[in-house]
């Protein structure tokens, strides 16, 4: 009996005594770098399609940036995070109605990206004050890196 203690308490005490060191990024998956210049399209349900520019830097997994549209009056900034090939976060909105409104918002984007190309989209679309114009809704917004 004290023997077969004796081997139980010793193959507890190997399986506990395991590496403690945390995952590196390798094993624990890579973020992909989105930083730089994109160009592409922004399009809603009940907007045309418009064309678009993005500027983004990144440190680590968190993205900044600003875009702006370069065939309508509109802007705005950009900030969320990548982790592995997936971005997540918010897509701030500034336009300016046939009356001279500027409207503002905010949309909540997700999507793939990769080295080359990204697909973010918005199913609620840019959410804000109250604005003369229709806010963008369902977005999709389509860019390839230059």
């Amino acid at each position: 009996m004290r023997l077969a203690l004796m081997v139980c308490l010793a193959a507890s005490t190997a399986a506990c005594a395991g590496n403690s060191t945390a995952p590196s990024a390798a094993s624990a998956g890579t973020t992909t770098n989105i930083a730089g210049t994109w160009n592409g399209t922004i399009a809603s349900t009940n907007n045309a399609t418009a064309q678009l520019r993005m500027v983004l830097t990144q440190s680590g997994a968190d993205v900044t940036g600003t875009w702006d549209s370069t065939s309508v009056s509109w802007a705005g900034q950009i900030s969320g995070a990548v982790k592995g090939a997936s971005f997540d976060g918010q897509f701030k909105f500034s336009g300016t109605a046939l009356d001279g409104t500027v409207c503002t918002g905010t949309a909540t984007v997700a999507g793939p990206v990769s080295g080359s190309t990204m697909t973010w989209t918005s199913s609620s679309g840019v959410v804000g004050g109250s604005c003369p114009a229709s806010l963008p809704v369902g977005l999709k917004i389509d860019v390839q890196h230059q």
